[in-house]
């Protein structure tokens, strides 16, 4: 019922997804959102371990870009110094922000990666690009009441999701 939003791997957070994950299922560029993916929305710039994990992710030939929904302060204070490609205002899962960063890539769909914590933009808006998409548990628990409310109707997705995989999510 739920199959168009189901992500193709989830994990815990983003440092599970090692060399063996990118080489694997040969991703060659990956998209990040910021909020309760990277960091908790409260979090103002990256954090060391962020910055060492987009180094590895360089060593490794990988693109990285940033696309979130937030508005452009909070994605341009967060992002200019890391020297990536970033989007703010992306309005995930609409396609055209994807798009962009596709092209800046100059990769096919299935060589993308994109990254979030949330199923009806993030998820959703990868998977309408045909891209590799990763489900990451959210990093912090003080969330919008939009986002809180949607939680509710992700909670139903991830039900069927464990269902349909025959395993508990996360």
């Amino acid at each position: 019922m739920f199959e168009r939003f189901y992500p193709h791997r989830t994990a815990k957070n983003v440092f599970e997804l090692d060399e063996k994950f990118y080489t694997s299922n040969n991703i060659k560029g990956v998209i990040f959102d910021i909020d309760n993916t990277l960091v908790t929305h409260d979090t103002k710039t990256p954090p060391k371990e962020i910055s060492d994990y987009f180094k590895f992710l360089e060593n490794l030939g990988i693109k990285i870009a940033i696309a979130s929904n937030n508005h452009r302060e909070r994605v341009e204070t967060f992002s200019k110094d890391l020297g990536y490609t970033y989007i703010s205002r992306a309005w995930k899962p609409f396609k055209k922000n994807l798009k962009r960063i596709k092209k800046e890539f100059n990769l096919p769909e299935n060589e993308i990666c994109l990254v979030g914590d949330q199923i009806f933009t993030d998820i959703y808006g990868g998977l309408r690009m045909k891209f590799y998409t990763v489900l990451v548990t959210a990093v912090g628990e003080n969330e919008t009441k939009f986002v809180a409310f949607k939680r509710i109707f992700e909670k139903a997705v991830m039900d069927e999701y464990a269902k349909f995989h025959n395993k508990k999510f996360f």
